[in-house]
């Protein structure tokens, strides 16, 4: 005869179950974290190269008493994966006859930033496209000559002044 106490080994349904939903939450929580932190990062990214620039040109400006242009000889680097992708997203305008500039970005989760010599490097609620960061300054209207720089999806509207 067989005794009656068997002791049997193993997980049952309901523990490994229990098992793999707690593993799903948790994965859950990192992935939500993650994207949290990759934002802030790309907000952080195009917060600096706008100061950056802004420092450039204000550099510029103290040598030559006039706000340039951006040029290729400024030699400006963005971290171009942190910029939005669908559509133009950094823009710079300038006031020749006040000789105050502005420029404008919007980071790759969506956040516009924009730059003036009043405000510095602040957030803005509504898109800024060319007309409206001109508008910053006092600039009725846009031309590509102001320098509008982007990106779209062949990494084709990049200006040759940004590496």
């Amino acid at each position: 005869m067989h005794p009656k106490n068997k002791h049997q080994t193993g997980f049952t349904i309901v523990e490994l179950l229990i098992v793999i939903v707690v593993i799903g939450i948790l994965a859950a929580i990192t992935i939500v974290a993650y994207n949290g932190i990759q934002n802030r990062a790309y907000n952080v990214n195009v917060q600096n190269d706008l100061a950056s620039m802004a420092k450039k040109i204000a550099a510029e400006n103290a040598i030559n008493g006039v706000h340039p242009l951006p040029t290729a000889a400024m030699d400006m680097r963005f971290n171009r994966t942190a910029y939005q992708t669908s559509q133009n997203n950094l823009y710079f305008c300038r006031n020749d006859s006040t000789n105050e500039f502005a420029l404008s970005a919007r980071s790759r989760n969506g956040t516009q930033y924009k730059y003036t010599q009043a405000t510095g490097v602040t957030t803005h609620s509504t898109t800024l496209w060319g007309a409206e960061t001109c508008a910053l300054v006092g600039v009725a209207s846009w031309s590509g000559s102001y320098g509008a720089v982007g990106w779209d999806s062949n990494n084709t509207l990049w200006s040759p002044w940004v590496k």
